[in-house]
């Protein structure tokens, strides 16, 4: 009996370890091939107020982000500034302060771009943005800052 066991669990033990190659090949090629990255700027955007500004986010490398979901969030309390997925721009969750000032463009998208333009900055957009993509390849993120010039910063008096 124990020589049939033996015999068993070597077959057994051989074709485990083939499925097991097979899964952690296929787990290596899935992650090589289908990670989103987006990339911003690097660097702070700068804009003045009452100006219209584009907040740059990059698929990489360039992808039909048609499909994605896109969505543009404050950083420092991660509401929705835009949101756009399933073709279309849905506004249920935007920010009061955005409503009518974002756009995303829809023709950017196919080449990847996943840009957002402000409309008429206002003091209040100085700051952090997030820029989210959520597709069949997966998630990813990235932080663009915001600079608005005219926001103005308490001073303290000069010493006598």
């Amino acid at each position: 009996m124990q020589f049939l066991l033996g015999s068993g669990c070597s077959s057994l033990t051989n074709h485990l370890r083939g499925v097991l190659r097979y899964l952690v090949t296929l787990h290596v090629l899935h992650l090589g091939s289908a990670q989103l990255k987006v990339v911003g700027p690097g660097h702070p955007v700068t804009a003045t107020v009452g100006q219209d500004i584009v907040l740059p986010c990059q698929l990489s490398p360039s992808l039909n982000a048609q499909s994605m979901a896109v969505r543009w969030m404050r950083h420092h309390n991660l509401e929705t500034v835009h949101h756009y997925e399933d073709g279309e721009d849905l506004y249920v969750e935007q920010m009061r302060e955005y409503q009518g000032r974002t756009e995303l463009s829809h023709d950017g998208l196919s080449r990847g771009s996943l840009d957002l333009r402000i409309v008429s900055v206002r003091p209040s957009d100085d700051g952090m943005y997030v820029c989210t993509v959520e597709g069949a390849a997966g998630y990813a993120e990235v932080t663009v800052e915001l600079q608005v010039a005219g926001v103005l910063v308490a001073q303290l008096p000069f010493p006598p």
